[in-house]
C-alpha cells in the first residue's frame, strides 16, 4: 500500500524533521517551493506519483516572499499549488480565523480545514502589554526621561478594573488567565452565556449595552462575521464609559472607523489601542496614525516569539489524530 502524501513548505522540513520521522504512521513527505515540489530528500517526484492528500501551512509562509505588507506570495502560491494538485483532502492553518482570501479559496474547493490556537497566546500578551502602556502613560514617563525630567506623581493600576471581553472563545479565555491575576473583574460575552471559571460573570452578545458603561477597558476578540461586521458603531461607541479603552485584536471591520475617529475626538475621553484595520497595510493618510487617543500596531498581536513552536505542536497534535482516524480538535465548518 503506498504512503499518504503530506505537502509541506521546504523552508519548515529541517525544522520537524526529527519530529515526522518519530511518527508512528506511514506517511511520504513531498517539499514544496515556488519553484517546484520534490521529495524530501531532493530528489523530483513524477507526476504519477504525486498524490498529496495533507497541507500545512505553517507560521513561515506568512513571513516568506514579497508581501508589501498583503498577502505573502508564498502563502498564495502554496495555497494555490494545495488546491491545484485535485487530491488534498485536509489542511492545517496555521491562523485563527479564515477570512484570508487563500484560505476562503480552499473551502470554496471543498477541503477540509483546520484553525490554529497558536496565535493565541501571543495575541494575549500583546493585549495585557499594550493596556498596561495606556494605563500606565509610559510614552509620557519615556519623555521624561529623554528630557532627563524628575517626575514623581501616582499613576493607574488594572486592579479593581472591569474589562468587557467581547467573544469569550480561545483568544478571550487567553487574556482572562492573564488578566485575573492582576485583580481585574472579567465579563465575558459569547453567544450563550455558560459559567466559564476564567470569567466573573458571561453574557450574551445580545446584553454588550448593558456592560459597556461600567467597562474600564473593552477588548473585542471576536471572529469577523456577518453578525459582528459594523458591531462597535456609534451607538455601542457611545455606551461606553467616560476615559474607557477600546482594544481591538480580532479584524478591523468589526469596528466601524468613521465613528471610532468621531468618538475619539468627543468629550468622552475614550482611548484605543488597534492592531487590525478594514484595509491593511493602513493608509498613510488615516488620521489614526497621528491621533493622539490611539495606539497602532501593523496586525502583529499573535506574532510572539512562541508562535513558531505552538504552530508546529498544533500541526502534529492535528496531524497524528488525522491519520488515526480521530476527531480533530480544531476545525472550520
Amino acid at each position: 500500500m503506498s504512503k499518504r502524501q503530506v505537502l509541506i513548505p521546504s523552508i519548515v522540513y529541517d525544522r520537524i524533521r526529527p519530529r515526522l520521522e518519530a511518527l508512528p504512521h506511514e506517511i511520504e513527505i513531498l517539499c514544496w517551493t515556488s519553484s517546484g515540489i520534490h521529495l524530501a530528500d531532493g530528489s523530483p517526484i513524477a507526476a504519477t506519483e504525486y498524490r498529496p492528500e495533507i497541507g500545512w501551512i505553517p507560521i513561515d509562509l506568512l513571513f516568506a516572499g514579497t508581501s508589501n505588507g498583503m498577502v505573502a506570495s508564498e502563502f498564495l502560491l502554496f495555497t494555490e499549488a494545495l488546491i491545484d494538485s485535485g487530491t488534498i483532502k485536509w489542511v492545517q492553518s496555521c491562523l485563527a480565523g479564515a477570512d484570508a482570501p487563500p484560505l476562503q479559496n480552499i473551502l470554496s474547493a471543498g477541503i477540509r480545514l483546520s484553525n490554529s490556537d497558536s496565535p493565541n497566546a501571543g495575541v494575549a500578551e500583546y493585549t495585557m502589554a499594550a493596556i498596561m502602556n495606556v494605563v500606565h502613560g509610559w510614552e509620557q514617563r519615556i519623555d521624561d526621561q529623554r528630557n532627563s525630567e524628575w517626575k514623581q506623581k501616582s499613576w493607574t493600576e488594572i486592579n479593581g478594573n472591569t474589562w468587557l471581553i467581547v467573544g469569550f472563545g480561545s483568544i478571550g479565555r487567553e487574556i482572562a488567565k492573564r488578566a485575573k491575576p492582576f485583580g481585574v473583574d472579567i465579563v465575558g460575552a459569547r453567544r450563550s452565556a455558560t459559567d466559564d471559571p476564567l470569567a466573573d460573570r458571561i453574557i450574551t452578545m445580545s446584553n454588550i449595552h448593558e456592560v459597556l458603561p461600567s467597562a474600564d477597558v473593552v477588548v473585542i476578540a471576536c471572529p469577523l462575521t456577518d453578525e459582528t461586521r459594523g458591531l462597535v458603531d456609534k451607538e455601542f461607541l457611545d455606551r461606553m464609559g467616560n476615559g474607557s479603552i477600546l482594544v481591538n485584536v480580532s479584524r478591523g471591520p468589526v469596528v466601524n472607523t468613521s465613528d471610532l475617529l468621531a468618538a475619539l475626538d468627543s468629550d468622552q475621553h475614550l482611548r484605543a489601542v488597534l492592531d487590525v484595520f478594514d484595509t491593511e497595510p493602513l493608509e498613510p493618510s488615516s488620521p489614526l496614525w497621528a491621533h493622539t487617543r490611539v495606539t497602532l500596531t501593523s496586525h502583529i498581536a499573535g506574532a510572539g516569539s512562541g508562535i513558531t513552536k505552538r504552530g508546529d505542536d498544533v500541526f502534529f497534535e492535528q496531524l497524528d489524530a488525522y491519520l488515526s482516524g480521530d476527531d480533530l480538535r480544531l476545525e472550520l465548518q
